[in-house]
């Protein structure tokens, strides 16, 4: 089950990072140490294959993206869309796209949530 709550540890061309998600019920929210935000839904693929995560991550001004090594002057919004693996926490380099750039992720299960 992929539901559950995940510390992503994610490295760009130009960083490194850490953070936080919870993904419950379709939704999908997380943070991590740049003060960017995740907010979004998954669904199961039509082929059981995947989860098709649909999310916007949120950027405040000086955040510096591990994408481009460059503080942002203003606050920015990017949208992705992204399958992940249905074995999310095992601890595998997932390659997330952005429209800053490609972001290798590792996610790892902390803990499963209460039904």
């Amino acid at each position: 089950m992929i539901e559950g709550i995940y510390r992503v540890a994610f490295t760009g061309m130009n960083g490194s990072g850490l953070g936080i998600l919870l993904l419950k019920n379709g939704a999908l929210a997380g943070a991590d140490v740049s003060g960017g935000t995740f907010d979004g839904t998954y669904e199961e693929t039509a082929d059981k294959r995947g989860v098709l995560a649909r999310w916007t991550t949120r950027f405040p001004a000086g955040a510096t993206p591990v994408q481009t090594g460059k503080p942002l002057a203003e606050p920015v919004a990017v949208p992705s869309e992204n399958t992940l693996p249905p074995d999310l926490g095992a601890g595998n380099v997932v390659r997330i796209e952005t429209a800053l750039g490609p972001v290798n992720v590792i996610f790892t299960k902390l803990r499963d949530l209460p039904q």
